[in-house]
């Protein structure tokens, strides 16, 4: 059937995932960490007008690196793959932040930006080095981080994604690739499949680089090696078409770190419940049955862990009818029960944080080395290694 690695698949070919961490939660959140796994979001207070960007690891420690005036957009809210760098812009798009090294950025744009930001490395890139925005912002307070960056051309008022080095921008009728080298030049041009397709999301799945489009009523998915040609593709070869036209289709194929991920939902059910969870790379594709009770999606987004082990998306806390947006939400974590997913602990981070006025900014505290035994992973119980770490607090 489907590539799988390790033998904990059940009778019907499906291997398990289970809920390790949820919390009350209406809005986007995304994973950001460098090693322990940990989730970023926004949480707005309305009384004092303060918006903080908030660390979240799976064991439940909480932390503000960052607040702000105003609300946040939900959609900006970016971080590179290493944890280093997160970018997010305020709800009247007029302000950018970027956060690196635990130091604060802000700039101001001239009017509030006509953009929303699309896809996952839409508004920073993977890699952290790269910003894409349409117009250049002024420098306003903390380190000049930009100078230090890329920007994007600022006349390039479509939509941009970045991946694996390159910018596909989302034009009328194509989808058009550059690459930076002493400036971006354009390297190639896809045709989309019909004239009203716009670009959803750009992911890397192992060695390829997949497509999600969009015409609000259809879908179509395609690999940026064979040219958007669907049909015998490899997206067919593996079986993953077989699955979007078995189920819905009107989903965004979302990845990183080598694999990608997508739901598995029922045709024309309004109410989203999540039937499974499919990820896929150059090894094949997995399909995972959530243990417990059943799941409706709050959103259309699924995030993975860097390691593939972890899976964050939104929920309502109940199966609604017809669902809304005002409905209670909840953030969820589920964990794949797969052999090379060893078990993990994970542990918040000691921090202190830097007040100046209007804003927070999360810095590690400084002083000593401490050594802590830990362990760091189990095999079903039968075996367990430990291994001493020096964390600088």
């Amino acid at each position: 059937m489907f590539a799988t690695s390790g033998n904990s698949v059940a009778a019907n070919g499906l291997l398990s995932a289970r809920i390790v961490a949820s919390f009350d939660f209406r809005g986007k959140v995304r994973f950001c960490y460098d090693h322990d796994p940990a989730i970023i979001h926004f949480e707005y207070d309305k009384e004092k007008n303060l918006t903080d960007i908030r660390s979240r690891s799976i064991n439940g420690d909480v932390r503000t690196i960052f607040q702000f005036t105003g609300t946040g957009d939900e959609r900006s809210l970016s971080c590179s793959q290493d944890g280093s760098t997160i970018a997010a812009l305020d709800g009247d798009r007029q302000r950018l932040f970027v956060l690196r090294d635990a130091q604060a950025s802000i700039y101001r744009f001239g009017v509030p930006l006509v953009y929303s930001v699309i896809g996952k490395y839409s508004l920073l890139s993977p890699d952290g080095s790269t910003i894409g925005v349409p117009g250049v912002p002024v420098h306003v307070s903390g380190p000049d981080v930009l100078s230090r960056m890329r920007l994007f051309p600022p006349d390039k008022s479509k939509d941009v994604f970045f991946e694996d080095g390159e910018a596909y921008v989302d034009e009328a009728g194509s989808i058009d690739v550059y690459s930076y080298s002493d400036g971006w030049k354009k390297k190639r041009s896809m045709r989309k499949p019909g004239e009203y397709f716009y670009v959803r999301e750009v992911a890397r799945c192992g060695s390829r680089t997949v497509i999600s489009l969009s015409d609000d009523k259809r879908s179509r998915f395609g690999t940026l090696d064979e040219n958007l040609s669907g049909r015998a593709d490899w997206l067919a070869r593996i079986g993953v078409r077989n699955l979007l036209a078995t189920f819905s289709d009107v989903v965004s194929i979302d990845g990183g770190y080598g694999r990608c991920v997508f739901p598995l939902l029922r045709k024309h059910d309004v109410r989203g419940v999540l039937q499974e969870i499919v990820s896929f790379g150059d090894d094949g594709v997995r399909r995972f049955k959530i243990e417990g009770a059943p799941l409706a999606m709050s959103d259309d987004e699924i995030r993975l862990s860097k390691d593939g082990c972890y899976a964050l998306f939104g929920a309502f806390k109940r199966i609604p009818e017809v669902p809304q947006f005002t409905m209670p939400q909840q953030a969820v974590v589920l964990r794949f029960d797969v052999p090379d997913c060893k078990q993990q602990r994970t542990f918040g981070d000691l921090s202190m944080s830097y007040n100046y006025p209007g804003f927070t900014v999360a810095s590690p505290l400084p002083c000593a080395v401490v050594k802590v035994k830990y362990r760091i992973s189990c095999r079903g119980g039968l075996r367990c290694e430990t291994r001493w770490s020096s964390i600088i607090i």
